[in-house]
């Protein structure tokens, strides 16, 4: 993915975690996932977090992304 998309992704995420309350959930209908805000961080399933992982920076995914303990 080229660098100018990656940017946007995380923009985009970034705005998602701006917006999202604690406990929030955010559905990603194209990718069939869901995601859940927990002290800061997207949560979600190990295949929602391969998803996320294909279309942001690894610093950032680390930063910004975990597993969920549902």
């Amino acid at each position: 993915m080229e660098p100018h998309m990656i940017e946007a992704n995380e923009q985009f995420f970034d705005n998602i975690l701006a917006v999202l309350r604690e406990g929030g959930v955010w559905g990603w209908p194209a990718a069939g996932v869901l995601f859940t805000k927990k002290d800061g961080k997207l949560l979600g399933d190990p295949a929602a977090n391969r998803e996320a992982e294909k279309i942001v920076s690894k610093k950032y995914f680390k930063k910004n992304f975990g597993i969920s303990q549902n």
